[in-house]
Order: C-alpha cells, then structure tokens, then sequence
C-alpha cells in the first residue's frame, strides 16, 4: 500500500545535504575525479608489509662474560643490575636469563610509555655500578625490543673458500646491499676473525724468572701512540706525537721483555708469536634443493637484513634479490653460491596476494548478490560505493601512517559487504518510490530524505561496535586495534559516499519513469536471461576457486548463484513486486498467524531464549574449544637440538647430520641451514619450505611429520619451534613455578612435566632446569692463597685467564683492529690432571702449584637461571598437538588438586593461556562498552529506552548462530571468532534498525500496532535480505580460502544468518509486545487517574 504523503515529509537535514548535491551533480563528477587521484595516489604511497608494526614498550640489556657459568653470572652481572634498575619508575615487570656467559635482562613497561627516556634512565643506573661488575666482563648493551626489527631476508653465502675468505666476501655484499634505500643494517654471522697468538715457554719464563704479567704489561706498553703536546720550532708550530704501536707483527715479536747485561730479551726468546685465527667454536652448514647430499657446504656465512623503521619491504628486498643475480662474478665469484632464506617480501606478497584475491572475490560476490535482488544497472550503481569506499579508506590511512598488510586489508574485506549495506537501503527505496509513478529525481530526494536517519543509525551502531576495539590495550590490542580502525574508516566513508553519490548517480543514469525502460523482443530477452545465468555461473566460479583451482564447493556455490538468478530471470513473472514473491508471502502468512496470538508469540521468543542458552553452554560442554590464535601455514620452521650435556660440537654435528638425511627427502624442503656452537650441545636447523602453492602438505603437517621421525633419534632432545600467527607470548602451554628453595622447585617443576607429558595432545614438554652442563667446580682455600698475598679474584682471574687466555692489546692494520691474544696451545689441555698443572703466581712473582691453593670438584650445573621480578622461578612449557593450550591445562589443574604443594611454592600460568585470559577478558569489556554505545544511539535515534533494548535482541540472537556455525565448520571460538562476535553487536542490530523505524513510521501514519509491524516485516524483507546477503557474500570467500581468518569470516556469516532469520521474526515479536505492554499500562494509569478524578 502507497503512502502519498511521503512526498511531502519533512525534509531533515541529511536530506538537505543530499539534495543539495542531486541538484548539483557536476559537484559530484568533481569529487569523484579527485578521489580517484587521491585515492589512487594514497594506495600506491603506502607501505607494505606482513603485519602491522608494534611498538612494544620493552627494554633488553645484554651482558656478555665468556666462559662464566649461569651461577656466575647470575650472581656477577643479573643480580646486580636488577637490584639497581629496580627502583626506577613506571617499570611493569623485571625478566631475566641467566645463561653460560651472557646474561639477559627484560624489562615491560605499560603501553605508551617513552622508551627512549627510560633507556637513558638505565644507562646511567648502569654507569653508576659498572665498577661493581667483572673487570673482563663487556660493558652492558641497552636497547629497545623492537619487533618490527627483525630481519625482512637472511641471505646464506657459501662456496670452496676457507671461512676467512669467504668473510671478506660476505662482507663486500654487506656493503653494497646497506647501501639500498630502505635498508637500516645488515648483520653478519659466521666466519672467523683474525687473531694474534702468544704461545708463551713456561720453562723459558722460569729460567728468567718472569710472569705471564710481565709479558702483558711490556706488550701493551709498548704498543702506544702518544701525544708531546705543540712546540714552535723555526717560525712553525708542530704537534708532537710519539709513535710505538705496532703495524707489523715482526714488531711484536721483537718488544723487549727485559734487559739482562745490556743485552734485550725480547717476546720471541720466550714465546712463539703467530698470526692466527679465533677457535671454530661454531660452524654453518647449508642445503639447497638440488644440491646433492655430498655437495652440501660446510662453510657458510650469514647476512641478516633489517629494514628502517616504518619503511616498505617489498622494494628494498626485490632490489637485493636483483643485486644479488646483477652482480654474480662481478662483486662475488660466481662460484660462491647465495642462497635466500626467510624472505620477508614473498611472505608479504602473497599474503597481501591472498587477501587481495579474497576482496576481489568478495567485490564479485557482492554484485552478483546485487544483481540478484534488484536490477543489472542498479546493482552497479550500488557496487560504486565499494571501490569509491575504498579509495577514501586509502587516503585515511594513508594520513593517518598505516600501511597496506595482512591485518588492515583483511579489515576491508570485512567492510566489503558491509559497504552497499546503505545505498542498498537507499536505492531500494528509491525503488519503492518510483513504482508509485514518482519520477527518478523526486524518488531520489524522497527516499534518501526519508532512509537517512535510520541509515545514519545503523552507520553509527556498527562503528560503535569497532570502536571500543580501537582502544584495546596490550601487545594484542595494538596488533589487532587496526581490524576496528579501517573497518571505521571504510564504513564511515560508505554513509558519505551512500548519502552523497548514490543518489545522484540514481537521478542521472536510471530512466526518468520506471517504465520507460525499452521493449525488447522475447527471443533477444531470452538471449539476456541466458547470458545473464552463465555470466554469474563464470563469476562464481572466478569468486570461490581456491588457490586458483576449482574445488567442489566452488561447483557448489556458483550452481546455487547461477540457479537463483535463472528462477529470477525464468520462474518469475516480469516486473513481480518485492511483496508479491513466494518467499516473502510464505513470510507474511507466518507472521500474521503469530502476531495474531499473544500465546503463540511468547512461545517463539521462549524457543529463541532456549537456543540462545544452548549457544553458550557449547563451550563448557566441550563441543566448542576454545584457542587465541589459528595456525599459520608459514614457508619456515626451525628444529632445536640438543644433546646431552657435555657433548662435544663432534658429537653434537653427528646428531645433526641425522636431522638432515631426514630433510633430504622432503621434496616441500626448498633448502635448510644447519648452525652449530651456540654450545657445544646445542643446534638449530632453519628449514625454508616451497611457497604454499608447491606443495599440498602445510608446514604444520609437515612439521608433525618431521617430529615423528626425528623421535627414533636417540640421545637428544629434540624440538621444533612454530610459525605463530599474531603476537602471542611463549609457548601453548607455560607454567612457571616460583620459590626460594631452588631444590623443592626443581622437585615440583619434575612432578609436573611428567602429568603434562601424559596428557594426551602434549609434546616437547620440558623444565627450564634441563640440560645442565658439567662443569668443574674450583674450591680456593682463602688461608693459603692470603699467604701468596692473593685474594680468591686474584687466583680465579689467573685460573681463567691461563684457560680462556687473555687480551693484551690490538694490532692495527688497514683501518682493521686484530686482538693480541695471550694463549696456552690446545694440547696442554686433555685431562683433569693437566688442568691441575697450572702454576698459580703469588704477588712476589713466585709461582706455586695450582694444588697448593685450589681443589677441583666435578659437578652438573644449571643450562640456565631465569628471574621473574627478582625471584627465581622455574618453567614447564610445551607445544599441543590436535588439542587446544586450553583443555591441556585444565585437565593439568584437576590432576594437581591433591598434589602436595611444598610451602613457599607458587604457580602461574603465563603463555597463550595468560594472552588468551587478557585477550578475551578486554574483548568482553569492549562487547558492554560497545552494546551501551549502542544503546545510546538508539536511545537518541529512536527518543525512547525501551525500543532499543527490542533492537539490542538481534545480538544474542547472531551469537546463537556464531557458537553454532563454528562447531559446524570445525573452527575454534578464538580472538578472531570473539572479535566477530564484538562486531556483530553493530551490524546485526543494523536490521532490527530498519525494522523498528519503519515500523514507527507507518505507525505515525495511521496504521495500527500489529498491522504496522506485519506491512514493515513485509516492506523491509527485501533490503534486510539482500544488505545481510551482501554482507555475508563479501565475507563468503574469506571463510572458504583463508584458513587464517576464516574463524572470524565463519563468526559473523552464521552469527548474519542467525540475526537476520531470527530478526525478521523476533524483533516484530517483541517489538508488537513492548508496545502493548506500554499501552497496557498507560491505560491503566490513566483509568486509575480518571477514577482519582471521579
């Protein structure tokens, strides 16, 4: 039924704007015209990369001290600086690992705290207590943890030279690609450095009566540059310079030592001065597909790049890739073999590649949806919103320094559908308007005027929903805030662009009448309805193909689009209105016998609340699991290794050589670099997969596989790190155990790792206190070293000094500095005894048996020690397999109910079960913020609060269908599936928007309550189909393809389906209830009034 005086509504201000540029459409063309420049401009500015860039407000301070032990060190170097730095501010929580020589310190400061400042703040607490330090240890290395930082390529450069050679090589590459515009560094690994040793002649020493001390201060004495100040000599003012250092080694050999009857003793009498190389205390090896197992390098250099802040990656590593095969034989020998590993680039192109596809399939999917419910050239002046949305969504973020990534992109595509979601209101309006005979121009200001409130409603309701996403906090927060930003961005620009363009497009490129359109012949109509259903069966196909190929539900999905446009176009009357299809009287015969008895509608919305029920007791049940983040199909995984302790880098390598003769026949391994010498016991293998598209197994399965195989290798503990997607801290499963028995923790940490290795789906669980290494323990007797006049530093730096060998100073040649090294040949050294052979000398000069003032005791020390804001703590960490972190660590915490915990022992739960209760506990916030942001739109759109809490249904109702269709999808609810379920908060009340305002219109015009709600349900079927359809089929591609994503995708189709079919139903319900209940008692507080007065 027509309702004639919408023509001369009101008009308000939206429809002001509106009108103001229908009228003046070469405004327009204007605007469009610069939003293609600027647009296009803005798209090809910004920068590319995988992820977004993270600030993460931590600090690492690195101290290096060789050859001491992770006792030592913790109690030399951490303990000390973390008493020190303690006491400074806005400091969130202290980490620390104390390892063989290096200790490494953490320190989290809350987000949006300067980092810079407090780096400074650090490093002068450290210069203030450097003296506290070992004299020999580095000084302290501070520095922000950076994770946009890490490298964007490592290259691998091997060939025939010796290491040396093939370092010099290295390093001119080095150069030349540090020269590249966008490129920071480029860090260098492997190789050995040049060195100067100094075999002293213990008997030679003696019969002169001389010191190892001795030798040290008449080499570095020797070797001085010095200033004589400035003299005017001759009318000439000359600088005086003394010059003793050395620039040969001949020089070395020749410094006098000691002078003996005017005869010199000089260093050669006494020593053998070579010039040498550091010890191999680590080597690389590499395989590249192709080479044979024979032909695989063992000397291997490695180049790791890093890019500037905020700069593109896809440029700078394209140029290196083109400098490396530019310069082969030219800047290197061409047989020197460079192998490229960990390319950021490629990483970032298809992954870009992936989730463009996926717009594009979705920007398909939407006009063919488009196409499907109103007409061929309304369905592309709709689709113009999308690209025109887009192009703003560019030039925001490009103004506001986002970059074009995996996240950001993925941001549209969620968009996508949602962006025709108002032209489509708007152009079906005018639609309406023009079948009453109205001609285009007065059906566009008219519809828009009248549609505007509600779509700005709606606009506002689901930005709302984003909104409180933006604001979330933490590591997580800031990866995950750039999803909500350019979803506001792109939804935002869509209102402009719907109110704006759309109408004028309507007004210029529709007939002026709606039934001026040209008559055609039946067979040329024939022939259009034919092109038509093979048009959309071709684009379906384009749409849903994965990885470019077609797979079954690819068939399925475009016979299902095709099949409904060949009903539209063959089954269906010409020129059938909306309200007269089969579906939508099937719908109003529904309604009508529903709201027509007040029984019957309160059982339906009782049957919803028990569904409702049933979609949140998933999760407890069992039938939904829960995990923060999915999987990622990575081109990379690394394999740690590690034997027991005390094993030689000999025995260690034959370990690793059984690793790779398992590599070698996995045809997915594109190459992989072996690294040995960490410690001596320690490995790692870098493994570089094919692209995803070579291969049909993804890095996970072959992960497992590899992990199954490696198990049958004996006598090593053997792990393989994965590719995680998003920002997550630790492992799947960390517990960390805290106390200052270090004895009943190590007891309590061993107890639970064998509960965790028993829970099914558990594997490479294990204790931070494993792998200790032996070590030899020295016992100074304090007594007899005070009668040498030494102290307990004293005997233990010549002990250290003796078997490590000491610096004494540098030759410097060719702008190059090469340490002088006082040493003791290797061979002096092979048993226990030898080492008690060293003779210890007194402050006299006097040398004295190392027995006299030391025993040595053999034990097994700690691989590491870690701190957690100064306590020691102990962790059990380990990966899951087939299983969520979640359930493993359930099942753990009913199995240590009755476990006797020792007194002053306590446990936490850090890794992804620590992000995972952060993550969803904000994410819950943001859901209340966002429902009450929502809330007050309505309040203000609607002027009433209880209309809203009627529209607020459609958010249980599409959570009924997000718990539902993840089970059925074999999904997990995770930070995706929560952060769909948050969105879903603004767009599915979007529906119930357009419902209610409709309602509320015709109810001001006349009609009564239940014929209203039934005429609006029937009247606003079509557009709240089709912007739920759109939505749904912008998403649909997202789902299929990207495995990813597809948690979020699958969240927000069903939770659509769910709200939409649900809406259509229950909101007219409710709404017809709330507004007799309110009926009800306004008569009954106006009978009660009306008696007062009686």
């Amino acid at each position: 039924m027509s309702n004639k005086n919408e023509i001369n509504d009101e008009i308000n201000i939206l429809g002001r704007m509106s009108n103001f540029f229908v009228e003046r459409y070469r405004v327009v063309y204007l605007i469009l015209i610069g939003l293609l420049l600027l647009g296009g401009t803005a798209y090809i500015g910004l920068p590319r990369e995988r992820s977004p860039e993270i600030e993460l407000p931590y600090v690492n301070i690195m101290t290096t001290y060789v050859g001491a032990s992770p006792n030592e060190i913790e109690n030399l170097i951490t303990d000390e600086i973390e008493s020190k730095i303690n006491g400074l501010e806005d400091i969130k929580e202290i980490t620390s690992t104390s390892q063989n020589g290096v200790s490494s310190i953490t320190i989290e400061y809350e987000i949006g705290t300067d980092v810079d400042k407090k780096i400074q703040d650090i490093n002068n607490e450290i210069s203030k207590m450097k003296s506290k330090l070992p004299e020999d240890s580095d000084d302290p290395i501070v520095r922000k943890y950076d994770i946009g930082k890490s490298p964007i390529m490592q290259l691998n450069i091997s060939g025939d030279y010796d290491l040396v050679t093939l370092k010099n090589i290295a390093e001119d590459i080095k150069d030349e690609i540090e020269k590249i515009d966008g490129i920071q560094e480029v860090d260098l690994t492997g190789g050995l450095d040049r060195e100067i040793h100094i075999y002293i002649d213990e008997g030679k020493l003696k019969t002169y009566n001389l010191t190892t001390g001795d030798i040290k201060n008449s080499i570095s004495s020797s070797n001085v540059d010095f200033p004589g100040g400035d003299i005017d000599l001759d009318d000439t003012n000359y600088n005086i310079r003394t010059i003793g250092s050395f620039k040969e080694i001949e020089e070395i050999e020749n410094t006098v030592i000691m002078t003996k009857d005017n005869v010199a003793l000089k260093l050669k009498d006494v020593a053998e001065v070579k010039d040498a190389f550091e010890d191999v205390a680590s080597y690389a090896q590499m395989f590249e597909r192709g080479m044979s197992e024979q032909n695989k390098t063992t000397n291997t250099i490695k180049l790791s790049v890093t890019r500037e802040d905020d700069g593109d990656i896809i440029g700078p590593c394209n140029e290196i890739l083109a400098l490396i095969e530019g310069e082969k034989g030219i800047l290197y020998p061409s047989d020197v073999f460079i192998s490229v590993a960990n390319n950021q680039a490629v990483d970032v192109q298809d992954s870009l590649n992936d989730v463009v596809s996926n717009a594009i399939s979705g920007l398909l999917v939407v006009i063919i949806v488009l196409f499907l419910f109103i007409g061929l050239r309304e369905s592309i002046i709709v689709s113009f919103v999308i690209p025109l949305s887009l192009l703003c969504s560019f030039i925001l973020m490009k103004n506001t320094d986002m970059t074009f990534n995996g996240v950001s992109v993925l941001a549209l595509i969620l968009a996508l559908g949602m962006l025709v979601d108002n032209a489509i209101v708007i152009m079906e309006n005018i639609d309406r308007i023009r079948d009453e005979g109205y001609d285009v121009m007065t059906a566009s200001k008219v519809a828009t005027n009248q549609v505007a409130p509600a779509v700005m409603a709606s606009t506002l309701t689901t930005m709302a929903a984003f909104f409180p996403m933006a604001l979330m906090g933490g590591i997580m927060g800031q990866f995950m805030k750039v999803i909500p930003i350019v979803v506001m961005f792109a939804i935002g620009s869509s209102f402009v662009i719907s109110l704006v363009i759309t109408p004028v497009l309507c007004s210029k490129f529709l007939s002026k009448y709606k039934k001026d359109g040209k008559k055609v012949s039946p067979k040329i109509k024939k022939l259009n309805d034919i092109f038509s259903v093979v048009f959309v069966f071709i684009l379906s196909i384009y749409a849903f193909s994965i990885d470019g190929k077609i797979a079954i539900i690819t068939v399925v999905l475009a016979m299902l689009f095709a099949g409904a446009i060949f009903i539209k176009k063959f089954k269906m009357k010409e020129n059938t209105s909306h309200e007269d299809m089969g579906i939508i009287k099937i719908y109003s015969s529904f309604m009508g016998s529903v709201l027509s008895s007040k029984k019957k509608r309160i059982l339906v919305l009782v049957c919803a609340f028990a569904l409702f029920v049933t979609s949140l007791a998933t999760i407890p049940m069992g039938l939904l699991k829960i995990k923060l983040l999915p999987d990622t199909d990575s081109t990379t995984f690394t394999i740690n290794i590690e034997t027991p302790p005390g094993y030689l880098l000999s025995e260690t390598a034959h370990v690793v050589e059984e690793v790779e003769s398992l590599l070698y026949k996995y045809e997915e391994v594109d190459n992989f670099v072996s690294s040995l010498g960490s410690d001596s016991n320690k490995a790692s293998v870098d493994v570089n997969l094919v692209e995803t598209d070579e291969r049909k197994r993804s890095s996970n399965e072959i992960a497992a596989m590899v992990r199954s195989e490696m198990a049958n290798i004996p006598g090593a503990k053997i792990t393989i790190g994965k590719q995680r997607h998003g920002p997550s801290n630790g492992k799947p499963i960390s517990i960390e155990l805290r106390g200052d028995d270090l004895n009943r923790i190590k007891e309590v940490a061993n107890d639970f790792k064998k509960i965790i290795d028993n829970i099914n789906g558990t594997t490479e669980v294990f204790t931070s206190l494993e792998g200790g290494r032996p070590e030899l323990q020295i016992k100074i007797n304090k007594e007899k070293a005070a009668t040498l006049g030494l102290s307990v530093t004293d005997v233990s730096m010549q002990i250290r000094n003796t078997i490590q060998g000491i610096k004494v100073s540098e030759l410097k040649q060719n702008n190059e500095e090469t340490d002088i090294i006082i040493k003791k040949y290797k061979d002096e050294f092979k048993t226990l005894r030898d080492l008690e052979k060293i003779d210890i000398t007194s402050n006299k000069g006097e040398k004295v048996p190392f027995k006299t003032v030391a025993s040595i005791k053999e034990d097994i020390g700690l691989s590491e020690i870690e701190h957690d804001d100064l306590d020691r703590i102990v962790k059990i960490e380990g990966e899951v397999e087939g299983v969520t972190s979640r359930d493993v660590i359930q099942e753990f915490k009913n199995e240590i109910k009755d476990y006797p915990l020792p007194k002053g022992v306590n446990i936490a739960y850090g890794g992804e079960t620590q992000d995972t209760e952060e993550s969803f506990t904000e994410l819950f916030i943001d859901m209340i913020i966002a429902v009450l942001l929502v809330f007050i739109i309505l309040a203000v759109q609607f002027n009433s609060l209880s209309q809203p809490i009627v529209i607020l249904v459609s958010v249980p109702l599409a959570m009924i269908g997000v718990m539902g269709g993840l089970i059925l999808t074999n999904n997990n609810f995770g930070m995706y599936g929560f952060m769909g379920l948050v969105a879903l908060v603004g767009i599915a009340v979007n529906d119930a928007i357009v419902l209610v305002d409709y309602t509320n219109y015709l109810r001001k015009s006349g009609r009564n309550l239940l014929d209203a709600v039934r005429e609006a349900g029937k009247t606003r079927f079509m557009p709240v189909f089709a912007t739920s359809i759109t939505t749904i089929g912008g998403i649909l591609p997202l789902a299929i393809k990207n495995a990813e994503y597809g948690e979020m995708g699958y969240a927000l189709i069903f939770g659509l389906v769910a709200s939409t079919v649900l809406t259509l139903v229950i909101i007219p319900i409710g709404y017809s209830l709330l507004e007799e209940t309110k009926v009800y008692w306004s008569n009954k507080k106006k009978g009660r009034v009306e008696n007062e007065e009686a």
